[in-house]
């Protein structure tokens, strides 16, 4: 008999661990959607805010903004601090102060379809003829417009720069993925390109601002490059946000209550093995 409830308690136990280590993959996944669905919300409230603000902020010249306290919106041409101080894109192989590019292949069914993707910028002048301004943006203040094109993988290996791309396209050619038409979307900050942002200016130029009258910043402000329509701009800001802010309520809700629910199915098995 003491034999029989020995094994009963070594069945249970090993039952109860079990059911332990089933609920550890329910909790740690209800955290990480939680944490993934919070971030989202808090991107989308970022770029709904950011659709206000290119959508009502006034603009004014270049050299207003210096004397005016608060957000404004100024027009101006790119153009580097140095001469030399440029970057060319990989795609399309444009002389610009920031880009942002994305590769992908279209697949059948599952898998992976990114091939490779990136973004780089450097500070830069904007100027209206009124003042010149020097801007050190981040990669969440630049709102680029795209192109977007479709290829056949020989096309590719014609279209791209390989020196600048994190990508072999031997290992893709080999596995006949190339085979696939490929979308290969670049968003440029063009050298001589007319652009609108918003933000603050600062009349303490920095030290490498050189010859600026102010500079913006993302300390400044929230700051906002763009390159397309204010309006349209401020729709795909806008859409962006609502598309983050949407999915990540969702999501944080979803793992919020799966992190809840096998919480609480660990805590009652736990204290059923302490009991035992």
């Amino acid at each position: 008999m003491s034999l029989d409830r020995t094994l009963v308690g070594t069945v249970l136990f090993g039952a109860l661990t079990l059911s332990v280590y089933g609920s550890l993959p329910g909790v740690a996944g209800g955290a990480i959607a939680t944490a993934i669905g919070v971030a989202a919300t808090i991107r989308g409230v970022e770029n709904v805010s950011d659709w206000w603000r290119l959508f009502t902020t006034e603009s004014v010249p270049l050299r207003e903004s210096i004397t005016t306290d608060g957000l404004v919106r100024v027009h101006g041409t790119v153009r580097p601090p140095q001469s030399g101080d440029t970057l060319v894109s990989p795609i399309r192989g444009e002389e610009c102060v920031a880009y942002e590019y994305n590769i992908t292949r279209q697949v059948q069914g599952t898998g992976d379809p990114s091939m490779d993707a990136g973004m780089e910028y450097s500070p830069f002048m904007v100027s209206d003829g009124t003042a010149e301004i020097y801007v050190n943006p981040t990669d969440e203040s630049l709102s680029l417009n795209h192109e977007i094109n479709t290829v056949t993988g020989s096309e590719l290996l014609e279209r791209i720069d390989e020196a600048r791309l994190d990508l072999d396209p031997s290992a893709h050619t080999d596995s006949g993925l190339f085979n696939n038409p490929v979308e290969l979307v670049e968003g440029t900050l063009g050298v001589g390109e007319r652009i609108h942002i918003v933000g603050k200016a600062r009349t303490a130029p920095e030290r490498r601002a050189a010859g600026a009258d102010a500079v913006m910043t993302p300390k400044e402000g929230r700051l906002i490059v763009a390159n397309d329509e204010p309006q349209s701009a401020a729709l795909r800001t806008g859409a962006r946000g609502l598309f983050l802010l949407v999915l990540g309520i969702l999501l944080s809700g979803f793992g919020l209550v799966a992190f809840m629910t096998n919480v609480g199915s660990l805590i009652e098995i736990l204290q059923v093995i302490g009991s035992v």
